[in-house]
């Protein structure tokens, strides 16, 4: 039981400690980012799904690293996991209003 308890604590530090680097990222950039260029979001992002032409799901990494085959069987799954934040934006490419939300996997 100790073990078990000692790996959830792990797990949830671990997850905790990204999410955290990533805040204090992203906060160190506040004032000098003018917008998110691709090697931000691959730095952030662990995969992005697609669930509907105007719906994105991005997932970060949390304490388990998923091999490809391991995030395609899970994809669904990782798609109901609640958001740590949500929202939608102006697609200038498409023209049209997407909608987002960000889990930790």
């Amino acid at each position: 039981e100790i073990s078990n308890l000692e790996i959830d604590y792990v797990k949830t530090y671990d997850t905790t400690n990204r999410i955290h680097q990533i805040e204090e990222f992203l906060d160190e950039k506040e004032n000098q980012l003018t917008e998110l260029d691709s090697t931000i979001l691959r730095s952030i992002i662990f995969k992005m799904i697609s669930v509907s032409p105007s719906k994105m799901v991005y997932c970060i990494a949390g304490s388990k690293n998923y091999t490809m085959a391991e995030f395609v069987e899970k994809r669904a799954e990782f798609i109901k996991y609640d958001p740590i934040a949500e929202g939608t934006y102006l697609s200038d490419k498409y023209n049209k209003k997407m909608h987002y939300k960000v889990v930790v996997i």
